[in-house]
């Protein structure tokens, strides 16, 4: 069997969708070649990043999405009277869901940008959130980023890690955290799932409180993005907020509290054992019905006794919920999750620090996550990708001017989860020991592993002692890379590789 049987031509199908299509030639044009400019750049993306859908997964995503959801694609030139519209909302193309149409600049960038935000996207979230809205707007924009990486950063043969993206840092910033913490295939679900049975925003807080249950995270997330939101979100939902802090005054008096729901489960009891009588005998029925219209205006008045059987069909449902939340809000383990919550609702609410504080403090928690990650981290496979993904993390963009690494604090945290990871990666021989002087050993590797190369298994290393100093050379492969100067303290004697010579730092 040909080894290539298996694989799509999506060029292929491309073409043949849109030909069944009203595009220009030259969108048409642009659309092939951004699938060309993916397919070149998505494994030197996938080698990098680690934490991926498969090049299969992507493109076919993509080309459904073209088939499905596109009908009217124009571009407009920059500067010029069509694209008065974009420039005004800052963005690379604009999306009409209802109407299956995109306005976008001519660019390939642009149309991965539209398409990917064209594509349906759930996210689904309990309406109790608060922050649903912006965690679901979040989410969107950052998967949004996320796809537009792979032309944005990678080019077939090169990783441009100065890249501005589209602007959306924090929002991209969150989401990688998401990406890293949760993986591809949770995000991916969140994302795909229409239905509302199961609790995603639930289930992260889990995950996160099984790695680390003090950790606050999430608590950063919702601080940084309620400092985001527009005057008129803001208005909305500290109005939510408010009676959150309301609720959160009854809970501290813990007795008080459990007595006002015992009071409440009696109360709902008795509400209930009266639906329960109308909705068996016929008479009690036919009662309740002719009092609660007497009690109502002529244009309210329930229209018939069968309305009236599902409207308590609905009540009685409602009770029930009501009646299970006061029941579990009496454990003392759903007493202590729920104040939790709220407590972290206040704390939003009060919180005076300025957004940026907020988003290192955000990543310092994240970092805490990735740590413990890395030290469960069992298998070499699983090593190895927590080496690229920290080199990875050191490099995205946390505004215009800087990334994570020009944080000292967050790049000392990350030099301190590195260090674990290259010298667990040294124990288990997938990393040449360079010196048996750990520190110096470390500083080597750091600096040859802190680079653009695409595979970290194809760097070389070249040593020269001289006096007080040592100087590394990087290679990529045979390429020349880098080089610098560190100072060397220790014995020539400990270092274990040949000096003068381009050593493979990988076995």
């Amino acid at each position: 069997m040909n080894i290539f049987s298996k694989l799509k031509d999506y060029n292929s199908e491309l073409e043949e969708i849109l030909d069944r299509k009203y595009f220009s030639s030259s969108i048409k044009n642009l659309l092939l070649s951004m699938i060309y400019k993916i397919e070149n750049s998505y494994n030197d993306y996938a080698t990098i990043k680690r934490v991926v859908r498969t090049k299969q997964e992507f493109l076919t995503e993509l080309v459904e999405t073209i088939n499905k959801f596109c009908d009217n694609v124009k571009t407009v030139e920059p500067d010029s009277k069509g694209s008065d519209i974009l420039e005004k909302n800052k963005v690379l193309s604009l999306t009409n869901e209802k109407e299956r149409s995109i306005l976008a600049y001519p660019t390939e960038n642009s149309l991965l940008y539209a398409i990917s935000d064209i594509a349906p996207k759930y996210f689904y979230i309990k309406n109790e959130v608060i922050f649903k809205k912006v965690i679901q707007d979040m989410l969107v924009e950052g998967y949004n980023t996320n796809n537009l990486e792979i032309l944005v950063n990678f080019n077939g043969w090169s990783w441009d890690t100065k890249s501005k993206s589209n602007g959306k840092y924090i929002n991209n910033l969150i989401y990688q955290n998401f990406l890293f913490l949760l993986g591809e295939n949770f995000l991916k679900e969140w994302r795909t799932t229409s239905s509302n049975k199961i609790d995603y925003f639930s289930e992260i807080e889990n995950r996160i409180n099984t790695i680390d249950k003090d950790n606050k995270f999430l608590l950063y997330v919702c601080k940084i993005l309620y400092a985001k939101v527009t005057p008129k979100e803001k208005e909305q939902i500290d109005l939510k907020i408010k009676e959150k802090c309301k609720e959160l005054s009854k809970m501290k008096d813990k007795d008080k509290f459990l007595e006002s729901m015992r009071n409440k489960k009696i109360k709902l009891t008795k509400v209930l054992q009266k639906i329960d009588l109308s909705l068996s005998d016929e008479k009690v029925l036919a009662k309740e019905f002719k009092k609660r219209n007497n009690k109502l205006d002529d244009d309210k008045k329930i229209g018939s006794i069968k309305i009236f059987l599902n409207m308590l069909s609905r009540e009685r449902e409602k009770i029930l919920e009501e009646f299970k939340e006061a029941s579990d809000l009496s454990l003392p383990v759903n007493y202590l999750k729920h104040k939790a919550h709220l407590e972290r609702y206040e704390a939003i609410y009060r919180n005076k620090e300025p957004i940026e504080k907020d988003i290192i403090e955000m990543e310092k928690c994240f970092l805490k996550l990735m740590e413990k990650k890395t030290v469960s981290a069992t298998t070499n496979n699983e090593i190895v990708d927590m080496i690229y993904i920290l080199r990875y993390l050191k490099n995205i963009n946390m505004s215009k001017e800087y990334q994570v690494k020009d944080i000292p604090i967050l790049n000392k945290n990350i030099d301190k989860i590195l260090k674990i990871a290259i010298t667990r990666a040294c124990k288990s021989g997938i990393i040449k020991i360079v010196s048996m002087d750990i520190n110096t050993n470390y500083e080597i590797i750091k600096f040859a592993i802190d680079s653009t190369i695409i595979e970290l298994n194809e760097i070389k290393i070249y040593l020269e002692c001289d006096k007080d100093e040592l100087n590394v050379k990087v290679y990529d492969k045979e390429i020349y890379e880098k080089e610098e100067k560190q100072k060397f303290s220790g014995n020539k004697k400990d270092i274990e590789i040949k000096q003068k010579k381009m050593t493979k730092l990988f076995n």
